[in-house]
């Protein structure tokens, strides 16, 4: 067996331990993250298929080029399981060891993660947790020598000021592998069904309590649709379940933290003081829950 299907066959086996344990870490992920049940699903799911991803990917390329040494791996708390699982795998797929540091909001998934990839057979010394703080542990790790790159997920300003880090004390060839924020749009043409659109922009707009860097922000509706368009919308945005993650009922969760929710509810007010307010639904007066809402900007739904 070469060390690639070797790697493999563990990397196999961290998706097997994550299904087997799917009941705990959908747990994990509600009462940390705030997930709603499907939310929790669609997590875990994604985070196996990293792994049986990955696991084919480093035999593909066995050969393909030389391990870099140890990478830094810094995952955010909108996907803790996911994209900090996707991370790590595909690093010592390539064949190098990792230090992964969490968001500190979601540091327990992180914790069960990495017990589960060294029950899997994962050496210690090949992953190694070190939870903590951006403005320390972060720091710390992508101005470190020894760090032979770093993968980032988060805002766009943290990866710039990891570049710029990166550039003054690691390697000229170090890499940075940064996947930031976006605005993303959905043009909608009168050859469109309605019906469709309405569900596409519930799904993006709402699911993950929009903590998405894929969710929706800007609607472009053609005029003469627009209206019935956005009645169907409003409608159908009043039959969200928004309230506690734990209930099979919801559909929006609470954010993540009090910060993410004063920062959205400061935006959505600062229109609503405009009138540009357009549809808003009623939220759960305790928990960090910030209400779906439609705002128009200089003639366009947001």
């Amino acid at each position: 067996m070469t060390m690639a299907e070797a790697r493999a066959k563990i990397l196999c086996r961290v998706g097997e331990l994550y299904e087997q344990h799917a009941y705990e870490l959908f747990a994990l992920t509600t009462r940390e993250a705030g997930k709603s049940l499907l939310d929790a699903v669609a997590e875990i799911r994604e985070a196996v298929d990293f792994a049986f991803y990955y696991a084919n990917e480093g035999i593909r390329y066995q050969g393909a080029g030389e391990a870099l040494g140890v990478m830094c791996c810094i995952s955010p708390w909108n996907f803790p399981l996911a994209i900090f699982t996707g991370q790590i795998l595909a690093n010592l797929a390539a064949g190098n060891a990792v230090v992964a540091k969490p968001a500190e909001q979601t540091s327990l998934i992180a914790v069960r993660a990495v017990e589960l990839m060294h029950e899997a057979g994962i050496p210690r010394n090949v992953i190694q947790l070190l939870p903590g703080s951006g403005a320390t542990v972060g720091a710390a790790l992508t101005s470190d020598a020894r760090v032979a790159g770093v993968c980032f997920t988060g805002s766009t300003a943290t990866a710039q000021r990891i570049n710029r880090t990166m550039a003054e004390n690691l390697a000229p060839d170090a890499p940075l592998v940064a996947e930031t924020g976006g605005l993303n749009a959905m043009i909608v043409d009168s050859t469109a069904l309605p019906e469709q659109v309405v569900r596409d922009v519930l799904a993006s707009s709402f699911q993950s309590a929009g903590q998405r860097c894929s969710a929706l922000r800007m609607l472009y509706v053609q005029k003469d649709i627009a209206d019935n368009l956005l009645d169907m919308l409003y409608g159908a945005m009043e039959e969200l379940g928004i309230g506690d993650p734990w209930q099979l009922s919801t559909d929006v969760g609470p954010v993540i933290d009090e910060n993410a929710r004063k920062k959205i509810t400061d935006h959505c007010q600062k229109f609503e003081q405009q009138g540009k307010l357009l549809k808003k639904l009623n939220v759960p007066e305790k928990g960090l829950f910030v209400s779906p809402a439609v705002l128009q900007v200089s003639g366009i739904e947001e």
